[in-house]
């Protein structure tokens, strides 16, 4: 029987209902633990299954005899000791892309919740001020996603997905990424490359989907927004590292831009968090919701079913998906 020593919390892999494998049993382990009640708890582990954010470290990895492969249930993997995983022949996989269409999806949601200010006439109905929403509504006035100019910064997965959902609406759609995408690529979708500034310069949606490195971190801020649009609406669904908290705050409080967030950072912000305490101007403009846009249902579901996939694959002697560690 193949023993599946997971650190993930049971409620996400158990109200979903995928079924465990034949011939493989699944126990999960009291994490967050140290070290050797790790160990302890996974000694006799075949596959260790482990949420993105779990630290697996050598000295855990070399002292469970009967690993064959680190499974992680997400995208992330950057807290697993890779090279000591693959010095012992150890595959290390991920389930990359396995929630692409959820963000993306989420992005989309975040645009026409700021184009039309859902939020904040949700709640202007709620208080009884129905005549005074209409009005203000009919002398604001708001726009169509099919006619915006929406920005891809960033066209991986998540962005690639993004694009099929934009195409749907009729959106020009610019992007912008270290690598130009094939020009069959662009002709068939519509896409025009453009530097960072084309697209501040052209853009009335800014759509990040970046990962945090030196060369993202706080990208959007005082400098780069004054290079935008008058009211452009700023979308960021991949890591709240990459804003200047207070830069933002002022935009948004100065009435320049307009802003859908998944992510703030840090998680969960604090009370006097620069995005929490915003004026009523800038409370108004600010759409926000809690680092939800990947962990919808259905990308849990594909998070269990791909892992397991893997972990068939590893024990029947074949190469499983999405290696991380380059081993071959």
């Amino acid at each position: 029987m193949t023993q599946i020593k997971s650190t993930i919390k049971p409620p996400l892999v158990e109200r979903f209902g995928v079924a465990i494998p034949e011939g493989m049993e699944l126990e999960f382990i009291n994490y967050p633990c140290t070290d050797e009640e790790l160990i302890e708890q996974a000694k006799d582990a075949d596959v260790l299954w482990v949420s993105p954010v779990d630290i697996i470290n050598k000295k855990v990895i070399d002292s469970l005899p009967n690993l064959k492969i680190i499974q992680s249930l997400g995208v992330a993997f950057d807290k697993i000791d890779l090279e000591a995983a693959k010095a012992r022949g150890i595959y290390v996989c991920n389930n990359r892309a396995v929630n692409a269409s959820s963000v993306a999806e989420h992005a989309v949601c975040l645009m026409l919740a700021c184009l039309k200010s859902l939020p904040y006439f949700d709640a202007r109905i709620k208080k009884g001020e129905f005549e005074e929403a209409m009005d203000e509504s009919r002398k604001v006035g708001h726009f169509e996603l099919g006619t915006r100019t929406v920005g891809l910064i960033g066209l991986g997965a998540i962005g690639k997905e993004a694009v099929k959902y934009l195409k749907a609406f009729g959106s020009k759609i610019y992007y912008h990424d270290t690598t130009q995408a094939p020009k069959e690529y662009e002709e068939e979708n519509g896409l025009t490359y453009g530097t960072l500034e084309d697209l501040y310069a052209n853009c009335d949606i800014l759509s990040y989907h970046v990962p945090v490195l030196d060369s993202t971190r706080g990208m959007v801020n005082k400098e780069t927004i004054a290079k935008m649009k008058k009211d452009v609406i700023i979308i960021n669904v991949s890591r709240g590292e990459i804003v200047n908290n207070d830069d933002l705050r002022d935009a948004l409080n100065n009435e320049q831009v307009i802003a859908g967030l998944d992510v703030i950072a840090p998680e969960p912000p604090a009370a006097d968090h620069p995005l929490i305490t915003l004026t009523e101007k800038g409370n108004a403009r600010l759409v926000a919701t809690p680092h939800i846009a990947g962990t919808t249902n259905d990308a849990f579901i594909r998070m269990s079913q791909w892992s397991y996939d893997n972990m068939v694959k590893t024990m029947a002697g074949q190469k499983p998906s999405n290696v991380v560690n380059g081993l071959e």
